[in-house]
């Protein structure tokens, strides 16, 4: 099978890679048509041609001129390398390939018509803008479940709500592949004082994503005798006492810096999104043998993770958390060999490979 991915955003995308990765190692010939790209994820070159597709601001919102230009575009690119099946990667991608008459598969990495709903006004979404996008992505969620072969989630509440709408349903949610973790060590921690970390760059925004709003944070470890907090991902935070920021890592050099600490933290305050959110970096810090603390809310998270998560309603609950684990240090130790098991046995991508092959095969 010869199969086409397209996607808005350009590569890097560690998703959109490891899934072709999956294809191309099944035999299966693969091919991208996206934005401009800047490099691949983890050294993966998994296509035999790259196309260049003119998305923009005003391509995405279908806009006449600017969106028959892209679908001339794609027009260019299938007739190349004639594709037995589109996989598109979100929205926007589902609903250019919707007006094609090829079969698609439209993998929903963020459950775009629920996100609209909790993005706020800002400088580049105007009210009357924002309301337009969220109507187009009500309309074109709808029009993608309904004509596509089989659809791919992130998880499993979303994959819930989409089967009232598409029967071929399937949940592959983002974990890390064999190769991202297989030559990783688990050694003991470089502290004997309970030592966090989380991977965000949320932590300094002035205004951050109401889903992903960590405010407060940093001032929670200043003040408070709990140990020590690393930030992987934040240029702009400083260090101080007990705030250790260690700014953008490349991959696999973020991995290994995990595998130094205690306990992978999933900050966030409450918000009703979450029940629909499956973030990887839980996952990251499971293959790094942490134990994570997450908001209650993240339900996915916590039903993967089982055991090895531990969670709090608030910033004052998870206070009381750190400190009853700042006196458990040797506990946590002694849980990172077994973390990191659980991991290895049951939260790899490899463990879902089944099901995009599935969606394929449904084209």
């Amino acid at each position: 099978m010869r199969i086409l991915s397209v996607s808005h955003d350009s590569l890097p995308d560690i998703r959109v890679e490891k899934t072709a990765y999956t294809a191309r190692k099944n035999g299966h010939a693969t091919f991208f048509a996206g934005p401009q790209i800047r490099s691949f994820a983890m050294g993966l070159h998994t296509f035999e041609k790259t196309y260049v597709l003119p998305f923009s601001r005003k391509a995405n919102l279908k806009i006449p001129p600017y969106w028959n230009c892209l679908k001339k575009s794609l027009q260019n690119a299938i007739e190349e390398c004639k594709p037995d099946v589109i996989h598109a990667h979100n929205i926007i991608a589902a609903k250019l390939a919707s007006e094609f008459p090829i079969p698609f598969v439209y993998d929903d990495h963020e459950y775009w018509s629920v996100s609209m709903k909790a993005m706020k006004k800002t400088k580049m979404h105007h009210i009357l803008s924002l309301k337009y996008k969220q109507w187009l992505m009500d309309r074109w969620e709808k029009q993608a479940l309904d004509k596509a072969s089989a659809v791919i989630t992130t998880a499993d509440t979303v994959t819930e709500e989409f089967k009232k709408h598409n029967s071929r349903v399937f949940s592959v949610p983002n974990l890390p592949s064999l190769r991202e973790i297989r030559d990783m060590e688990i050694g003991p921690p470089e502290t004997d004082q309970l030592s966090s970390v989380y991977v965000g760059s949320d932590c300094t925004q002035p205004k951050p994503s109401p889903e992903r709003d960590s405010t407060g944070l940093i001032d929670l470890f200043i003040r408070n005798n709990v140990g020590n907090l690393t930030v992987i991902g934040d240029n702009r935070l400083q260090a101080r006492p007990h705030i250790n920021s260690v700014g953008f890592l490349p991959h696999q050099e973020m991995m290994n810096e995990l595998t130094r600490h205690h306990i992978g933290l999933l900050p966030w305050k409450k918000h009703w999104l979450h029940q629909f959110k499956h973030p990887n970096k839980p996952y990251q810090y499971a293959h790094a043998g942490l134990l994570t603390f997450c908001v209650s809310d993240l339900v996915n998270v916590i039903a993967c993770l089982k055991e090895y998560v531990k969670t709090f309603e608030d910033y004052e609950s998870l206070l009381k958390l750190l400190t009853e684990y700042r006196e458990r240090v040797d506990e946590v130790n002694e849980l990172k060999p077994k973390i990191r098991k659980y991991a290895f046995d049951n939260l790899t991508w490899e463990k879902n490979e089944a099901k995009i092959l599935e969606a394929y095969a449904r084209s």
